[in-house]
């Protein structure tokens, strides 16, 4: 576990290291790369607040603030970082091009009726009732975990756990169900129920399957409804110079801050034990008295709530 987890001091934080690995790569890079540069950005994070006693330079909130905004501002239009970069060839189209392309909502929209039409009747006989008492009962079993953890955000593994647990249980006895109801309330024969029976597990793939691809044509549909709007188009138009301007700056700022980091910028493969146990020991001899953690408590509060309002602005500046 130890060797994939990304930690932080809040959920807000992540989010902004997740968001400046997105920036900062230059290339694409696989799985085990973006984890490992996403915990150097972590354990950065760390060390500039040990170095800084809590108080990081206004450079590198101004920068903070403005990584939150980014990321807000594709949540709220619906679209991905890698997206972002296909914009520019949108704006530079021509109107055929640009005809083209809004042609593709009325497809994604008759697509996505078709594929919910089609998913619709395995998934409520088979998926639904399973999936709403899965729900039920992960939600229940998930505020329980909350409550007993200090350090679960959502929690949402443990929703995940228990789902799968339950409709281990739930699936077979519900098919076993429907084949009573047939057995009992229906005057087929033996065969044909055997055969019913069978087929259920089959069906019932079907309907996760086409569910799935529902809910992609859902997701995917919204950036596409917001270009209907003009004020979205503005926005959306607006990112590709936002993002070019981010990150120049974020680089930028790495280089400056980076030598002072020693190993955890220089090297290439790190020890990451040796990393961990190497902040333990700065934040101790920094955060050794209980009025100095206090303080950038503190500070760290000013911090997020500079962010949140920065956050505000900017939005509305968009």
């Amino acid at each position: 576990m130890r060797a994939v987890i990304v930690s932080t001091p809040d959920y807000e934080t992540l989010l902004v290291i997740h968001t400046a690995r997105r920036l900062f790569q230059q290339r694409e890079q696989s799985a085990s790369q973006k984890q490992d540069l996403s915990r150097r950005f972590a354990e950065g994070y760390k060390r500039l607040m040990l170095m800084t006693h809590g108080s990081p330079p206004q450079q590198w909130l101004d920068l903070q603030a403005r990584i939150l905004a980014y990321s807000h501002e594709l949540s709220d239009l619906g679209i991905k970082d890698y997206q972002v970069q296909g914009l520019d060839r949108e704006n530079s189209e021509s109107d055929g091009d640009a005809v083209i392309r809004e042609t593709r909502l009325s497809y994604h929209i008759v697509h996505l009726i078709f594929v919910l039409l089609i998913a619709a009747v395995p998934a409520v006989t088979l998926n639904l009732p399973v999936g709403l008492l899965a729900r039920l009962w992960a939600n229940q079993r998930r505020k329980k975990a909350l409550a007993a953890s200090k350090v679960k955000i959502h929690a949402r593994d443990v929703m995940l756990s228990e789902k799968i647990l339950l409709c281990i249980v739930l699936v077979p006895t519900l098919w076993c169900i429907y084949g009573m109801l047939m057995y009992f309330g229906t005057d087929m024969d033996g065969p044909t129920i055997a055969l019913s029976i069978m087929s259920l597990p089959f069906f019932s793939y079907i309907g996760i399957v086409t569910a799935e691809a529902g809910v992609v044509d859902l997701k995917d549909i919204r950036p596409y409804l917001m270009r209907l709007f003009p004020s979205a188009r503005r926005r959306l138009s607006a990112l590709p110079e936002t993002r070019r301007l981010l990150q120049s700056d974020l680089r930028r700022f790495v280089r400056e801050i980076g030598p002072k980091l020693g190993n955890l910028y220089y090297e290439k493969d790190i020890d990451w034990k040796e990393i961990q146990a190497d902040t333990r020991k700065q934040g101790q001899m920094h955060l050794s008295s209980p009025q100095r953690v206090a303080a950038v408590k503190g500070n760290a509060a000013d911090v997020l709530s500079t962010t949140g309002s920065t956050d505000t602005d900017n939005k509305k500046d968009v």
